[in-house]
Parts: C-alpha cells; sequence; structure tokens
C-alpha cells in the first residue's frame, strides 16, 4: 500500500478518513468548507445569486410535487388545476411554483444587469456570459411552457401560437400542427403532453446542465469583484457564501409562500375547445378576444400587437419570433462589441462610451423591446 510519503512526485494523492467509504465528506471539503472565495462575495448583490439558485431548486422540488396530481389531458388539464387551487394543500404548492416564477424572472435580469455594469464578461469569461444567456432563454421557455400547462384560455394560447408559428414557417404538415386543430380535445392532447415533457423533462434537464456549467466556469475563471465595493484581500469558505445565501433568501422566499398561502389565483376562463369555456365555439384565437398572457411573458402578444399595428405584418406571431432573435442576438454580442478587455474599476470606466457605446446600445435594444411589448399588450390587448 501506498503512502502520501513514498508515492511518485507530482501526484496528488487523496487520503479518504476511513469513516468516508464514499468520499462524501472529503467532497464537502473541496467543494464547500475548503473552496475560498473573496470575503467581498457576502453581500446583498452577490447573495441574490444563491437565492436565485435557492429559488429554482424549490421550483423543481415544487414542481416535482406536481407531477403526482397533474395530468396531461386536454379534456381534464383545466379541471385538474381549478380543482388544485380549491386545495388547501395542493394550491399552497401550485401558487408557490407559479409566484416563484416570477421571483426567478426578475432575480435572472438583476443577476444579467450587475454583471453588464460590472463588465464581468471580459476578457477569459465571454464563455460565462454565453452560458447565463442561455439560462435566461431556459427560464423565459419554462415559464412559457408552464403557462400553457395551466390549460386555461391563456395556456391555450401557447400552443395555438405556435401553430401559428409552424403554419407561417410552413412546417404545419411537418409537425402535424395545425392551430385550428387544437379546437379538438383529442387533437390537442397530443400536443399537451408534448409542452408538458418538455416543461418536466427537458428544459429541466437543461437548466441544471447549464447551471452546472456555469458554476463550473466560475470556479474555473474566478469569481468577478464589482468596482464599487473596496476590496479586502480577505478570503472566505464557500460555506460562509452560503450562510450568506441564507440571510437573504429565507425573508425573500418565506414572503413568496405567505403569498401562495393568502393571495389565492383563480383559474383564469376555461380554453375555448372545452363545451364548458364563455369562448366554446369561437373563431378567433386567444389574442383576439383579448386573452393574454401574464407577466413575464407578456411581452411576446405585446410584439406581436406591435407589429400588427405598426407594420401590418400578418400573421403577427412573427412580432414574437423577430424580438426573440434580435434580443438573442443583441445579448450574445455584448462582450463582442465591447471594446475593454478588463473589468471597469470606476462607473466613469463603467459609462465609458467610447469603449462601451456599442454594448450598452445592445442592451438597450433587450430592454426596449421587453418594454414596448410589455406596455402594448396593456394598451391594445386585443387582436
Amino acid at each position: 500500500m501506498n503512502s502520501s510519503t513514498d508515492a511518485p512526485p507530482n501526484i496528488e494523492v487523496i487520503t479518504v478518513p476511513p469513516n468516508d467509504q464514499f468520499g462524501i465528506s472529503s467532497l464537502l471539503n473541496t467543494l464547500v468548507r475548503n473552496y475560498m472565495i473573496p470575503h467581498e462575495t457576502n453581500n446583498f448583490w452577490y447573495a441574490l445569486g444563491g437565492v436565485l439558485a435557492m429559488s429554482l431548486v424549490l421550483e423543481l422540488v415544487t414542481g416535482t410535487l406536481l407531477i403526482f396530481a397533474y395530468t396531461p389531458d386536454a379534456a381534464i388539464a383545466y379541471q385538474t388545476t381549478k380543482h388544485l387551487l380549491g386545495s388547501a394543500w395542493w394550491s399552497v404548492v401550485l401558487n408557490f411554483h407559479f409566484y416563484n416564477s416570477y421571483l426567478i424572472f426578475v432575480l435572472v435580469m438583476i443577476h444579467m444587469m450587475r454583471v453588464f455594469i460590472s463588465g464581468a464578461y471580459r476578457a477569459t469569461k465571454k464563455g460565462l456570459w454565453t452560458v447565463g444567456v442561455a439560462l435566461a432563454g431556459i427560464v423565459f421557455a419554462l415559464s412559457l411552457t408552464g403557462e400553457s400547462l395551466h390549460w386555461d384560455e391563456r395556456g391555450f394560447a401557447v400552443p395555438w401560437h405556435i401553430g401559428e408559428f409552424l403554419e407561417a414557417l410552413g412546417l404545419a404538415g411537418v409537425f402535424n400542427y395545425a392551430h385550428k386543430g387544437l379546437l379538438v380535445v383529442s387533437f390537442a392532447t397530443p400536443k399537451l403532453i408534448q409542452i408538458y415533457a418538455a416543461h418536466i423533462v427537458v428544459l429541466p434537464a437543461l437548466l441544471l446542465l447549464a447551471i452546472v456549467l456555469h458554476y463550473y466556469l466560475i470556479k474555473q475563471k474566478g469569481i468577478s469583484l464589482p468596482f464599487w465595493q473596496k476590496i479586502s484581500g480577505r478570503q472566505d469558505a464557500f460555506s460562509a457564501h452560503m450562510k450568506a445565501w441564507a440571510i437573504y433568501g429565507v425573508p425573500i422566499l418565506g414572503a413568496i409562500l405567505l403569498l401562495a398561502i393568502f393571495w389565492q389565483r383563480d383559474a383564469g376562463p376555461a380554453p375555448q375547445n372545452l363545451p364548458i369555456s364563455p369562448y366554446f365555439g369561437t373563431k378567433h384565437g386567444p389574442g383576439t378576444l383579448g386573452v393574454t398572457s401574464t407577466f413575464p411573458i407578456s411581452w411576446t402578444h405585446g410584439m406581436n400587437r406591435f407589429v400588427a399595428i405598426a407594420f401590418k405584418l400578418e400573421p403577427d406571431i412573427w412580432g414574437t419570433f423577430i424580438a426573440m432573435v434580435i434580443i438573442t442576438l443583441a445579448l450574445l454580442l455584448i462582450p463582442m462589441v465591447d471594446r475593454a478587455r478588463t473589468e471597469p474599476h470606476s462607473w466613469a470606466e463603467a459609462f465609458d462610451l467610447r469603449t462601451r457605446g456599442w454594448a450598452f446600445l445592445l442592451i438597450a435594444v433587450f430592454w426596449v423591446i421587453l418594454i414596448v411589448g410589455t406596455v402594448t399588450n396593456q394598451v391594445t390587448p386585443i387582436g
């Protein structure tokens, strides 16, 4: 048996304690106790990243619980959702899952803007920004598919618009996805199952993969510190950072829990393909009826209305497609057009338009599309 004293040079030997047969304690030491990070990360703005991680874990937990109570059948999904919202126990689980998704979106936006302002995507960290953009896209897709699973008229709008989009591309026949076919329950059910599978399997798997990659890159590249903080040079164990997560995360997530308990939602109007729906038999889609998506995806319907009003573009689903392409490209191009190679050291450097002008233009394009879409959705919801 070799010991650390007679091992070949340059080879690290990890000794596993006798009572730690699976190396769990060693793994915890490596990832938590012995992983040192700057002391300045134990503050509110950095802890929000940990709160986001906690929110995502709770979203996965509540989503897993809902799997046991929900059936993706277009004939009964709406009544199932209505029953869950009327149950003392399940309403809390479903409401927390719903309201927590709002918190996740807000935290993603805050985290993205902190990284942008501090220029933390420069030099060797461009990959971190790209993975972050992918994470934001996955969160958006989860919001989109999650809304559909409610299977009220708002949820019905998701497959309806998917069908319109595929028809606009000439691919409806390839995927057997004509949007008018959704008015038949037997045709709608397979489409709802596909959305359900994306929401509970495909997208969570992609999310976990992206999160692991994101944290791996942070560990490899190092944590960026914003210029507005005084750097002390002190190092804390990652366990101290996790305590900061708890300090800020417990009250924030506690507020979401209280909201889930005391702010009850209704199930919304039944989808138009059910006889119990007030819209049953209509010839128009959800948007034309004035039933629009909820925040944070409401900007998509707003952009549909915007292109229809401003450019007379039909079908208006092109508004969502064009907007999504523009904002995705804008976010991905930011690290490429930022001329500075190191992180800014002052507010003047952070807002130096000579080096960051194009980057600020692109982030402005992103926000303008979200704001214009959201406002247009509120001002002209019908169409």
